[in-house]
């Protein structure tokens, strides 16, 4: 009571703002815990770019960075974490108050200057994102004497004159490992976005077919400011599975590995299906002025509705021996399915009736 109190006087008299000097100092960094991989193999820093309090958005490249091996490596996870310093104190614990980075794609080239193997697959850093972790069958190769490039980042104002830098933390998988799979991105993705002003629960949809058989790794829902929720459905056969729901938080960039006996095995010919939910009002934090309309763009205060989904393609046989194992896995009896497998309840798969088809 004495602290409810407490906290109805100072709302009454204002919310006034308290001692600056007794405030935290000027030099914070933004992210001083641990690695959520465990003590990486390699660490590597992006180069440092210094971006004024008042700056509208900036995109552009920022520059490149030796990984100084001295041998070719398979990555089996990777973190990155924005580390800056602001002058000033910091107001909010929100996008707008913790970082300046917004996004920046990294791509990996070798000694010679040419793209690397799945040089374009590799994660983009995007605010607050957990780490990735490959599926087992699917590393990411680095090769001795390469480098990573930064040809586009994304800067925002956090109103602060700040320094910062991305902070790479990479996992290998063991010497001699070789990966089975390459990994292939999925979406869907829309262009058709149509965000009213100070209007919530505001729903768009966007669909694609898969022409292969996949086997799903990686949900990651990427939205922007108005965002609140995406789900993925997967649509074959007439009937449809809800293969996840996230809420979405623009200050937290969440990627969902799903568990080996959760991947989601899709035959070809399965519809995916994203529903996007946004919320344009003043009870969005996020959302600088809900008064204003907004469509696809590549600002916070634009919008976005993707699914940059990761997966593995299958031929007709390595489907087969997927959703056998997974069968016997999970002890499923005749007849028997399981989410995310919706043909691991017949006993020929009805998929692979078209046998022309077999390539990965």
């Amino acid at each position: 009571a004495q602290e409810i109190a407490k906290i109805a006087t100072w709302a009454d008299n204002g919310a006034p703002r308290g001692d600056i000097a007794a405030q935290a100092p000027t030099e914070t960094a933004t992210n001083t815990s641990g690695w959520q991989i465990g003590e990486p193999d390699l660490g590597l820093n992006s180069p440092e770019i210094e971006f004024p309090g008042t700056s509208p958005d900036w995109w552009g490249p920022i520059g490149e960075t030796e990984t100084g091996l001295t041998e070719d490596r398979y990555v089996s996870a990777v973190e990155m974490r924005e580390i800056n310093s602001s002058d000033g104190v910091r107001s909010e614990d929100t996008i707008g108050g913790l970082y300046v980075i917004h996004h920046l794609i990294m791509t990996p080239v070798g000694a010679d200057g040419s793209p690397s193997e799945n040089a374009g697959f590799w994660p983009v850093h995007e605010v607050g994102r957990n780490p990735d972790i490959f599926d087992s069958e699917s590393g990411f190769l680095l090769e001795a004497g390469s480098k990573f490039i930064f040809p586009s980042a994304h800067l925002h104002s956090n109103g602060r004159h700040t320094r910062a830098k991305l902070e790479m933390g990479l996992k290998f998988h063991p010497k001699g490992y070789k990966p089975t799979k390459q990994v292939q991105l999925i979406g869907p993705a829309t262009l058709d976005l149509d965000i009213r002003p100070m209007e919530a629960d505001q729903k768009f949809e966007a669909f694609s077919v898969l022409d292969k058989h996949t086997k799903m790794t990686v949900y990651e829902p990427h939205m922007h400011a108005a965002g609140v929720r995406m789900c993925l459905d997967a649509i074959w056969e007439g009937k449809t599975e809800t293969l996840s729901c996230a809420g979405y938080n623009h200050n937290w960039v969440r990627v969902y590995a799903f568990a080996d006996d959760a991947a989601p095995l899709l035959p070809k010919g399965t519809i995916l299906r994203i529903t996007g939910y946004f919320d344009n009002t003043p009870t969005n934090p996020n959302v600088s002025d809900p008064r204003n309309w907004s469509g696809l763009g590549h600002r916070s205060i634009d919008n976005m509705m993707i699914n940059i989904g990761q997966a593995n393609f299958l031929t007709d046989e390595e489907f087969a021996t997927e959703v056998a194992d997974r069968k016997a896995r999970l002890g499923l009896a005749s007849g028997e399915t399981v989410l995310g497998c919706m043909v691991c309840g017949f006993d020929e798969l009805p998929a692979l009736s078209n046998a022309n088809n077999n390539d990965n």
